[in-house]
């Protein structure tokens, strides 16, 4: 065989090695930050698959002890949402304020898609006070969340982190190439992608709806602040909030927080 030959069989064997590290690494990423999976059927509790598509989604928002704290004293109700919206994304108004916590400065904004049936004004409400809770990332990896309103986006503003909600169509839009079949939410380039059909119905291991919601934006936030999957560290623990807890809990409990329970 000439030198030639010989040089040009070692280069591609190493194009080839190349295209397999990229595959894989392709495959990890998506493993790592999209809560896809295959055969992706986040089941449904009785009360959510049974609940009527005129069902309120509203919840009282207080402050306790309890894991549901912050997104209302009463569990939220189930709603039937469609398999698509209108297709369009509008920027939501956030009421309060960021928390007067210091640390490291990560800005989000949250939008919706259009012709969801869920109270779009609630969610916007549940988000900030997800995000401002002492058990959550902020205190978890001393960060500080800032407020990108609409004003600040139509001038240019990107934020770090954009929580959106979307229909079961257009989270999988969002979320292509990761798979999540029309059922479940994922992270694409730090967009926390809720899915709406889980947002309004949840899933079989949450008896609580509002401990759900709290749950679904820590976990897909906590991607966007780079945050891997977890596993369940033992039978009876509560669950980290990176185990894909949508899919089953492995043997934990339910746990929607970043910091322990």
């Amino acid at each position: 065989m000439s030198m030639e030959r010989r040089y040009r069989l070692r280069r591609t064997m190493a194009l080839a090695g190349l295209l397999v590290v990229l595959f894989l690494l392709v495959k990890l990423v998506g493993a790592a930050f999209g809560d896809d999976t295959p055969a992706a059927s986040a089941k449904t509790s009785p009360t959510a698959a049974g609940a009527s598509p005129s069902a309120s989604s509203s919840g009282s928002a207080t402050a306790s002890a309890s894991a549901s704290a912050s997104a209302g004293t009463q569990s939220a109700k189930a709603v039937s949402v469609p398999a698509s919206g209108d297709g369009k994304l509008s920027v939501l108004t956030v009421p309060g304020s960021d928390s007067s916590r210091t640390g490291k400065k990560v800005t989000f904004s949250v939008e919706a898609e259009g012709g969801l049936g869920v109270d779009l004004a609630q969610f916007a409400s549940t988000v900030r006070q997800v995000l401002g809770d002492e058990r959550g990332w902020e205190a978890k990896d001393s960060l500080h969340f800032e407020l990108v309103d609409k004003a600040k986006i139509d001038a240019g503003t990107v934020p770090d982190v954009r929580i959106t909600l979307a229909s079961p169509k257009l989270t999988d839009e969002l979320c292509a190439p990761l798979r999540t079949n029309g059922e479940v939410s994922c992270n694409r380039h730090g967009r926390a992608v809720i899915n709406a059909k889980r947002w309004g119905q949840g899933v079989e291991y949450y008896k609580d709806l509002s401990q759900y919601r709290i749950y679904i934006i820590n976990h897909e936030v906590g991607h966007s602040l780079w945050h891997p999957h977890e596993t369940c560290p033992a039978k009876g623990q509560p669950a980290p909030i990176m185990l894909q807890q949508t899919l089953g809990l492995q043997g934990c409990t339910a746990w929607p927080w970043p910091t322990k329970a």
